[in-house]
C-alpha cells in the first residue's frame, strides 16, 4: 500500500531516490528505461516507486530535457571568506550530481542578471543574502522560467523551498556565553542594514540582555557593512566611549577581525582588555591571532543543501514555502575571558 496519505504533497524523484537508497540519477536511469542498472537495484526503484505512489510529471521532464544542467549561484556578498564556503558547498553538490556551477556577483546595480541575457539556458539557480531577499531579482527569474532556491532569507514566504539557519537563536546563544564570563557591558556590530539576518542578529542580542535583566544601551550598538575596515571604523567608535565595553560581538568574522585590529592600534590586549566574538566560523576566524570565538554557520552545506533542494524543486515545483533549518554552533576560542577585574 502507498505510505503517502490523502493530502499529502506528491512524491517527487527525490523521495523516491531517499526510500529506494540511491543516487537521483539512478533513478531516472531507471524511470527511463536504460539497461546500466543492475537488476537488483532496478527492483529497490521500482518498489519505491510502488510505495510512494510516485508518478513521473511528464510537463516537467519535458521542461527539463530543453534545458542545460548549469546552476547559476547569485552572490552579492562583500566577505570573500563566506562567498568562498557557499561557492565550495554549491560547487562540490553541482559535480557529485552531473551539473555544472557559474557565479554572478550582483552587487553593481545593472540592467538584469548577466546570466539570464547570456543565451545559457539555465536549469536553475541559488539566491546568496541579500539577493534572497530581492523581489527584483526574484521575479526575473520567474519571468525567466528560471527554478531558484533560496540561501537564509529573512521569512519563508515565498513560494518554493530555502535554507537557513536559526540567525536570532544563535545571536541569542553567543550574546549568552559572554554574559556567562562575567561581561555586563557588551558592544555590539551590526550588519549591512541590506541583510536581513542584520536584524535578526540584533535582534538575538537584545533577547539575551533582556533574559539576563541587563537593560540595552543604544550607545552600545554601531553598525558596519561586514568588511574588515567597517568593523575597525566601528570598534573605533565603541573603544572612544567614556565607559569602554569590555565585550565587543561583530555580526560576521571579517567585522570582528576589524575589532581585533583597531584592539591593537591602541595597545589593548585580547582577551584581558577585550573580549571579541565574531560569527560565521570562516576560515579566518581560526587563522588570525588570537582565534576568534565565534558561531559556526554550516555556509558550505547550506550551499549544498541548496543544490539538492533546487534539484526536487525542479522535479516538483512547490507552490508552499518550505524551510529547512540546519545546525549551528557555539566555537569558543582564545579571542574570549572573563573582564578584567
Amino acid at each position: 500500500m502507498p505510505r503517502r496519505q490523502a493530502g499529502a504533497r506528491p512524491a517527487t524523484i527525490i523521495d523516491v531516490a531517499r526510500e529506494a537508497g540511491v543516487s537521483f540519477k539512478t533513478v531516472s536511469r531507471v524511470l527511463n528505461g536504460e539497461s546500466n542498472v543492475r537488476d537488483q537495484t532496478r527492483e529497490r526503484v521500482m518498489s519505491a516507486v510502488k510505495t510512494l505512489d510516485y508518478h513521473t510529471n511528464h510537463n516537467a521532464r519535458n521542461l527539463r530535457t530543453r534545458q542545460s544542467r548549469i546552476i547559476c549561484l547569485l552572490h552579492a556578498n562583500p566577505s570573500r571568506n563566506y562567498i568562498g564556503d557557499v561557492h565550495l558547498g554549491a560547487l562540490q553538490r553541482c559535480q557529485s550530481e552531473g551539473y555544472s556551477l557559474i557565479t554572478e556577483d550582483c552587487s553593481a546595480p545593472s540592467g538584469g542578471v548577466l546570466a539570464l541575457q547570456s543565451g545559457n539556458r539555465l536549469a536553475g539557480a541559488i539566491l546568496t543574502p541579500p539577493l534572497s531577499d530581492n523581489p527584483d531579482l526574484i521575479q526575473q527569474l520567474r519571468d525567466h522560467g528560471v527554478p531558484f532556491v533560496r540561501i537564509a532569507p529573512s521569512a519563508s514566504v515565498e513560494p518554493g523551498r530555502d535554507v537557513a539557519i536559526d540567525d536570532r537563536a544563535a545571536a541569542c546563544d553567543m550574546t549568552q556565553y559572554l554574559i556567562g564570563l562575567g561581561h555586563r557591558r557588551i558592544g555590539f556590530i551590526r550588519g549591512a542594514p541590506a541583510h536581513d539576518q542584520t536584524g535578526l542578529r540584533f535582534e538575538g542580542y537584545k533577547d539575551a540582555l533582556e533574559e539576563a535583566g541587563i537593560p540595552f544601551d543604544p550607545d552600545l550598538v554601531t553598525e558596519g557593512d561586514f568588511t574588515f575596515d567597517s568593523g575597525t571604523a566601528a570598534a573605533d567608535r565603541l573603544l572612544d566611549l567614556p565607559e569602554q565595553p569590555t565585550a565587543i560581538f561583530a555580526s560576521n568574522d571579517d567585522m570582528a577581525a576589524g575589532v581585533i585590529a583597531a584592539g591593537y592600534r591602541r595597545r589593548i590586549e585580547i582577551p584581558r582588555d577585550l573580549s571579541v566574538a565574531g560569527f560565521d566560523d570562516t576560515p579566518l576566524a581560526s587563522t588570525i591571532s588570537p582565534s576568534l570565538t565565534t558561531i559556526y554557520q554550516p555556509s558550505r552545506e547550506q550551499a549544498f543543501e541548496a543544490v539538492g533542494l533546487l534539484l526536487e524543486e525542479i522535479a516538483a515545483p512547490s507552490e508552499i514555502p518550505q524551510r529547512q533549518l540546519l545546525d549551528y554552533r557555539m566555537v569558543p576560542r582564545a579571542s574570549t575571558a572573563p573582564p578584567r577585574k
